[in-house]
């Protein structure tokens, strides 16, 4: 049986995104070889017992034909995440959703509870590094924002930073980020490999 995360004694969905391109990687890092199979399975093995509903952002569908959860395929092809988040905020039967990337290989489920006890009073919830920097593909969407990322799309701004600023979004530090990596190159790659294997 599940034990599913809540906000406000609702379930959320889960949103992985993995219609990236991986350019500095010249392949797709979500199928990269991992603990769990690839990349995206380990990230999946981590969440989702705790999740109502998951939905793989992808821009083809046939690449995770093996995964078997929903696929949400982008509606327009390079608009970056945002079209991939808005797609599948759409789709999305329950009106908060975590959004993780999928070169996002651990997650600290403590930190990820904080964000969820946020999400009740706020339309986005984002960590914000020591540096100031936001991560917006590690954070709590309401469905509700759908419309507004409409409107920036619409606007050719793909960037999800003045998401936050039209949007009543709570930033919260991330206190404690060691765990906290992206895997953008081969070498982030490799170190990542070599602490599964410690």
């Amino acid at each position: 049986m599940k034990k599913l995360f809540r906000c406000q004694g609702q379930p959320l969905s889960l949103i992985i995104l993995a219609g990236g391109k991986s350019k500095r990687m010249k392949q797709h890092k979500a199928l990269l070889p991992a603990a769990e199979g690839t990349l995206i399975e380990h990230i999946l093995g981590q969440l989702e017992e705790y999740f109502d509903e998951i939905l793989i952002s992808v821009s083809d569908d046939k690449t995770f034909h093996f995964l078997k959860h929903k696929l949400n395929k982008d509606k327009k092809a390079g608009q970056g995440p945002m079209m991939g988040i808005k797609t599948a905020l759409l789709t999305s039967k329950n009106e908060k959703c975590f959004v993780i990337a999928c070169d996002i290989p651990e997650i600290d489920l403590d930190f990820l509870k904080e964000l969820i006890a946020l999400a009740q009073d706020y339309d986005i919830v984002v960590p914000v590094s020591a540096k100031g920097e936001y991560e917006p593909l590690f954070a709590i969407y309401s469905r509700s924002v759908y419309a507004e990322m409409e409107k920036l799309l619409n606007a050719d701004i793909c960037s999800l930073i003045p998401l936050l600023d039209r949007c009543k979004t709570k930033r919260i530090e991330m206190k404690n980020p060691s765990w906290f990596r992206n895997i953008n190159t081969w070498e982030d790659y490799e170190d990542f490999i070599k602490e599964q294997k410690n």
